[in-house]
């Protein structure tokens, strides 16, 4: 039987060599800073799939770091999908509020198809807002951690 394992041991090299990439990056802090927000935000937001090509595609029109840009984009994996998926879900269904009510009754009284649209608008709008929170956030991280890498 064939067992697949991480090791910790690679993950930590994984990261560690993506935090290298960043700090190192031959780019202005705020563009590297740049790149790593736009990758969160599109690591984040529902792509499908895409958020890594449309990080790097971005990252050209905006003339941002490319590299950052994809790295920041991986925010998005198995371990993490969850947290996101979930925070999402909850936030945009406490904003709608007498919406989310709604959702669960028809959910509960199996019209899934009567639930599916508020449900959508709900983990969208909750979405939106975190996707943009984490991608604020690591622009100002990074850009804190690139100056203080760069002044030692």
């Amino acid at each position: 039987m064939l067992k697949l394992r991480c090791k910790k041991p690679e993950m930590k090299r994984i990261i560690r060599f993506i935090y290298l990439r960043i700090v190192r990056a031959n780019d202005s802090p705020p563009r590297v800073a740049a790149g790593v927000a736009i990758g969160v935000f599109l690591g984040i937001f529902p792509t499908f799939g895409l958020g890594l090509v449309l990080a790097y595609i971005l990252a050209v029109i905006f003339r941002i770091n490319k590299a950052a840009a994809v790295a920041g984009s991986l925010i998005m994996n198995p371990l993490t999908t969850p947290f996101f998926w979930t925070l999402s879900a909850i936030l945009g269904g406490t904003l709608i509020g007498a919406e989310r009510d709604f959702i669960l009754e028809e959910l509960k009284s199996g019209r899934i198809f009567k639930a599916i649209g508020p449900a959508f608008y709900a983990y969208m709008l909750g979405n939106i807002i975190i996707s943009a929170v984490f991608a604020v956030v690591s622009y100002f991280v990074t850009l804190e951690i690139i100056k203080r890498h760069k002044k030692v």
